[in-house]
């Protein structure tokens, strides 16, 4: 097959001929695919694109492609465009040119690939991975914690590695998230591009790699800028989820069924009932309008028709029943040891573990897949 590989560069004079040297090294063992390398270079001023203009005259398999200073996100994306369009890629590798990616281990991602995988990523954070020793301590923390707002806020603990830049993925999925990820810059754009891919379908495997401090230039992550781009991603993303999700919807039907819940609370503890009771009557009369709602809207491509709704019916109140006790005896024990004025206090602590419990059982067994 047809592989790419593209090497975003900026002042990487000192780097980038030796890693082309290892790569064609490492090329060579390679079976059944066709290698080209492609230097996607910001215009840097220390004249990386001269030197692999000059390493050119005797390596026919380099490409250069150069462009204003964006970014790593731009550049990644302008050379993958360039690698599909121009070169014909059918899978893409991106590394760092500056040596802290082991071209030696390339092969295993292609082999990863070979036998199915969709896209391998590079991690540092699973057997056989590792960071540098002799990073600072605040360099670390900012790695492992970055990755782990991604992995959770996400919720795709199972790939670890979501800021690293060695990765090897079939063309499908650029052409798929090319349009989405266009508005991405910088380091935030690796997580974008990954998310999306798996969003699309992907079949994920990591690959352990150790990563390598560069010997030759600065950094160019800056630590603040990183964190606080990372956190709005991962906002943005994990609220468009539960907005457009089922879990958005069913909240939306729950806030409906407490104001019911809560009215008729008010209503039957006036008419003389103990607020327990109270309580339980005002949410059976919520779980009325949450199966209504829930069954038609929130899970509408599982919801039952006909009669089968009416036995539905049966079985979300039954498991609701579990939020109906939940709610009273939390009430119940709460007026008991605080007296009847705190009934509303615990009243709203019931709502919030009976909300946990519903959507479990609604998602799970109700309205299950």
């Amino acid at each position: 097959m047809n592989v790419v590989v593209i090497l975003p560069t900026y002042n990487e004079r000192e780097n980038i001929e030796t890693l082309l040297d290892k790569l064609h090294d490492v090329g060579k063992k390679i079976p059944n695919h066709q290698m080209t390398y492609l230097v996607v270079d910001d215009n840097s001023p220390d004249g990386t694109s001269e030197a692999v203009g000059v390493y050119q005259n005797k390596h026919t398999d380099v490409e250069l492609i150069t462009g204003k200073k964006e970014g790593l996100g731009k550049a990644l994306l302008r050379g993958m465009m360039y690698a599909v369009d121009s070169l014909g890629a059918e899978i893409i590798v991106q590394m760092d040119a500056d040596l802290s990616h082991d071209p030696e281990v390339l092969p295993k991602f292609l082999e990863a690939i070979d036998v199915g995988a969709d896209f391998a990523v590079g991690s540092r954070y699973i057997p056989g991975g590792a960071i540098p020793d002799n990073w600072g301590i605040h360099r670390k923390i900012f790695s492992v914690v970055g990755n782990a707002i991604v992995r959770f806020g996400l919720g795709y603990p199972s790939v670890h590695d979501w800021t690293g830049g060695y990765r090897v993925y079939k063309k499908k999925y650029y052409d798929l998230a090319k349009h989405e990820v266009s508005k991405y810059g910088g380091y935030v754009f690796q997580i974008a591009f990954l998310h999306r891919s798996i969003l699309h379908g992907a079949h994920i495997t990591e690959v352990p790699i150790v990563f390598t401090d560069r010997r030759f230039g600065r950094s160019k992550i800056a630590p603040s800028e990183y964190i606080r781009n990372v956190f709005a991603y991962v906002i943005v993303a994990r609220w468009k989820r539960i907005r457009h999700g089922p879990f958005g919807k069913f909240l939306v039907v729950g806030a409906i069924g407490f104001v019911i819940n809560t009215i008729g609370l008010e209503f039957f503890v006036r008419a003389g009932l103990h607020p327990a009771l109270a309580s339980a009557l005002g949410a059976e009369m919520a779980i009325i309008s949450n199966f209504i709602w829930n069954n038609n809207w929130t899970f509408k491509e599982r919801r039952a028709h006909g009669n089968k709704q009416f036995i539905k019916f049966i079985q979300f109140n039954t498991t609701s029943f579990g939020a109906i006790v939940i709610q009273a005896i939390t009430v119940g024990i709460g007026t008991f040891l605080f007296g009847i004025p705190t009934y509303r206090i615990f009243y709203l602590f019931g709502v919030f573990i009976g909300l946990i419990w519903n959507y479990t059982m609604y998602s799970k067994i109700i309205w299950k897949k």
